[in-house]
C-alpha cells in the first residue's frame, strides 16, 4: 500500500516518543503526534523534524473524552496508533477511528477495552478496517512466540512463555502506570495444562514455574498470568497441551508484599486503591533496583520435527522496556504497510502478525535474539514429558 498517515495519540509518552522515532527511522510516513498537552507535543514534533531534517511530524490536540478533538487531529489518517493509557475510553477513540475510515492498533494493557471492541466488531468488517488490539510487550508478543514455535516444529506440544521486567530506575509515576497496576488488582492467574484451562482462586502460587533466563537474570520464579491472547491459542494449535504466560516478580517486596496487597485490593475497592498500588510499585521499584535492568521474554517449547522429538528455546532481550515495547509495536506496523499485517476484522497482534518476520525486525532494531533448538533424550527437561 501507499505510505499512509498515521496518527499516534500519546506519541510524546514513554512508549509513544521511541514508536515515533522508529516510524521515521524505519518508514516514509507522515506523523501526526497528539494528546491532552499540546505544547509537549508542538515541542517534540519541532525536536523530531530537526531531527530527521524534514516537516514529517505535526502535533495537534486531542484528548479521548471528546470524539470531536479526535476526528479534527487525526483527518486524514489511514491509522490511528494509541499508544496512551486511555484503555478506559477505548469505545470512543475507536468510533472515532470508524468515523474517520482509520484503521487502529493499540498498545494497551486493559482488558475491559476488549468488550467495547468487541461490540463494534460487526461495524469494523462492515467497513472494511483493521482493528489489531494488545500490541508491544506484553500483551503482544507471548502468543506471537508460540505460534512462532509452530512454525519451527512441526507438531508443537508445550509452549510456556516467561518473562522479566526490571526498567532501571523503577517504574515511572505516569498514568501508564495506574493503569498497569489497576490491570495488575484485576488479573486472572491460570495457564492451560493437560487439554484445559487451570485457574487459581488466589495468586496462582499452585502454578507458579520457575525458568533459568540469560542476559544476567538467572533462576526466576514466576506466576501464570492470564492474558487474553493466549486464550485461544489451543484451538489454533491442535497439538498444544500445554501453554501459559509466567511473569517474575520485581522485587523481593514487591513479590511478598506487593502482590498480596495487589491482589486483596483487586477483591476490596478497587477503584479506591489504583493510586495507592500504583504509588507502591513506584517506589519499591525505585528504591529496590538492582541490576541486570531490561526485559526479556523467553519461550521454551517442545514438539515434533522430522518425527524426532525436539526442544526450542528463544530469548528476547532488550534493556530498556519501553523501547523493547515500541520495536515490537513498529515490527507489526511496517507488516501491516506491506500488507501482510492488514487484514479485515478484529484481531489480537499476536494473533495477526507473521512471526518469523517479526523477530527478524525486531532483531534489525535493536532486540537480542537467542534461539536454540535440540533434540530431546528422553524426557524433556522443562516438563518432564
Amino acid at each position: 500500500m501507499d505510505t499512509p498517515t498515521i496518527g499516534i495519540l500519546g506519541g510524546y509518552g514513554n512508549v509513544g516518543r521511541h514508536v515515533v522515532r522508529l516510524l521515521l527511522q524505519h518508514t516514509g510516513a507522515p506523523l501526526v503526534v497528539a494528546g491532552r498537552h499540546i505544547l509537549r507535543a508542538r515541542e517534540f514534533a519541532r525536536e523530531c523534524n530537526r531531527q530527521v531534517g524534514d516537516e514529517r511530524v505535526c502535533a495537534a490536540y486531542a484528548h479521548p473524552a471528546e470524539p470531536g478533538s479526535l476526528r479534527h487531529a487525526f483527518e486524514g489518517a489511514q491509522l490511528l496508533l494509541l499508544a496512551s493509557p486511555t484503555g478506559r475510553f477505548a469505545e470512543q477513540t475507536a468510533r472515532a477511528a470508524l468515523d474517520l475510515s482509520c484503521d487502529w492498533l493499540d498498545v494497551q494493557f486493559y482488558t475491559p477495552k476488549l468488550e467495547a471492541l468487541h461490540r463494534l466488531r460487526a461495524r469494523i468488517e462492515g467497513a472494511g478496517r483493521c482493528f489489531v488490539t494488545d500490541a508491544g510487550f506484553a500483551p503482544g508478543l507471548p502468543a506471537l512466540l508460540v505460534r512462532y514455535a509452530a512454525t519451527q516444529l512441526e507438531a508443537v506440544e508445550t509452549a510456556n512463555v516467561f518473562a522479566v521486567l526490571s526498567p532501571q530506575g523503577g517504574f515511572p509515576k505516569t498514568p501508564s502506570l495506574y493503569e498497569f497496576a489497576r490491570e495488575l488488582m484485576r488479573c486472572r492467574y491460570g495457564a492451560y495444562r493437560d487439554g484445559v484451562w487451570r485457574f487459581s482462586s488466589g495468586l496462582g502460587l499452585g502454578e507458579a514455574r520457575q525458568s533459568e533466563f540469560g542476559f544476567g537474570f538467572g533462576a526466576r520464579t514466576c506466576l501464570p498470568l492470564m492474558l487474553e491472547e493466549m486464550r485461544a491459542l489451543p484451538q489454533m494449535l491442535p497439538s498444544l497441551q500445554e501453554t501459559g504466560f509466567y511473569i517474575a516478580g520485581f522485587n523481593w517486596f514487591v513479590d511478598w508484599v506487593g502482590a498480596p496487597l495487589l491482589y486483596l485490593a483487586g477483591k476490596m475497592l478497587p477503584t479506591l486503591w489504583v493510586r495507592p498500588m500504583a504509588n507502591l510499585l513506584h517506589w519499591t521499584t525505585r528504591l529496590l533496583a538492582t541490576p541486570p535492568f531490561g526485559a526479556i521474554l523467553r519461550l521454551e517449547s517442545h514438539g515434533w520435527r522430522e518425527g524426532r522429538r525436539y526442544n526450542l528455546v528463544l530469548q528476547l532481550y532488550h534493556p530498556d522496556p519501553y523501547l523493547f515495547t515500541a520495536i515490537a509495536v513498529v515490527a507489526g506496523v511496517l507488516q501491516y504497510l506491506r500488507g501482510e499485517g492488514r487484514k479485515t476484522g478484529l484481531w489480537f497482534a499476536g494473533h495477526l502478525y507473521e512471526p518469523v518476520g517479526m523477530l527478524h525486525a525486531m532483531r534489525q532494531m535493536g532486540v537480542q535474539v537467542q534461539e536454540q533448538l535440540s533434540p530431546i533424550q528422553g524426557a524433556c527437561p522443562f516438563c518432564g514429558r
